[in-house]
């Protein structure tokens, strides 16, 4: 992969206003309305596509160290429960002059990316390692329900589904939550030209922006097909573009890893069920016994891979 194609999309994507959440005068609305016009079209398009399968190139930045990696891997998605991505180290080290620069042109300094696969197995979500042989298990026993507000249990929810993760993927394969998603965001043209468009946008529900605070698509023409995304984290001081190639649509069910002789870590519940009754201090006891440390490792895990 061409460094030199990122470069145009970091300098394209990172020195862009970002979008505003005020009021917008006549000029900003005709741009918030072309760009949910063409997420529309681009939506109403992959009606057809409900599972996807490909690649990733993967670059992650960190403006506080200046740190940037760099990672490939491959991605599967045939509903929010049945699906995977899968990470590995780039193999070439990328040219200094291809590097994010510092406001004084020093490159960003280079380390290696990640090395991680995680698995949305239905009844469970799996993190492996490879290289060790090991893997750590988090069983789904109940999703918990939505709620209007926040609640301290709320973004345990996000890691028994893939696309609450991944909102953005190739051929919008869960359309009604991309649709309900983009409605609930503010959006900006960035750039356009006749075979391509950069669009921003801000999410407006505080679940979403827990996760990040703007998000930017590479998308190209005739037909729509996305090209890159990314992702602003909620500090704004770190982001990951990934872009995506060799993408295939309604793939063919895969076959799960072989796991036999890797060590299973943990088995403990992401999800407990939660009561309707009013009285929940006794289950918030249970549930923080069981769902403590294995939230907070997924959660980290999780966070930090995406961002």
């Amino acid at each position: 992969m061409d460094a030199r194609v990122f470069l145009t999309l970091i300098v394209l994507g990172l020195t862009v206003t970002p979008v505003k959440a005020e009021l917008k005068s006549d000029s900003r609305q005709q741009i918030d309305q072309r760009a949910r016009e063409v997420l529309r079209e681009w939506s109403e398009e992959c009606l057809s596509f409900t599972g996807v399968r490909g690649e990733i190139f993967r670059i992650d930045y960190d403006d506080v160290f200046r740190i940037q990696k760099h990672s490939v891997g491959t991605f599967g998605y045939l509903g929010p429960q049945h699906s995977f991505f899968r990470f590995s180290p780039a193999l070439k080290t990328p040219d200094p002059d291809y590097l994010k620069k510092t406001s004084d042109g020093k490159p960003y300094e280079y380390k290696e990316g990640y090395s991680e696969e995680w698995r949305w197995q239905k009844s469970c979500v799996r993190c492996i390692d490879h290289k060790e042989k090991k893997y750590e298990e988090f069983r789904v026993i109940k999703p918990l329900p939505p709620e209007s507000e926040l609640k301290w249990f709320d973004s345990l929810r996000y890691f028994t589904y893939m696309d609450t993760i991944t909102l953005i993927l190739p051929g919008v394969p869960d359309q009604a939550k991309f649709d309900e998603f983009i409605s609930d965001s503010y959006l900006q043209v960035m750039r356009e030209n006749e075979t391509h468009i950069w669009i921003a946008g801000k999410p407006k529900n505080r679940r979403h922006a827990a996760n990040f605070r703007e998000f930017k698509l590479y998308l190209e023409k005739n037909p729509w097909r996305l090209r890159a995304v990314q992702y602003i984290h909620p500090s704004g001081n770190q982001s990951t573009i990934c872009h995506f190639s060799k993408v295939e649509f309604n793939p063919l069910e895969w076959e799960e890893p072989d796991l036999s002789g890797y060590r299973n870590l943990s088995e403990r519940p992401v999800i407990v069920p939660w009561p309707e009754k009013e009285d929940t201090s006794s289950i918030q006891q249970e549930a923080g016994a069981q769902v403590n440390w294995a939230a907070v490792r997924i959660g980290l895990s999780i966070l930090t891979m995406i961002f």
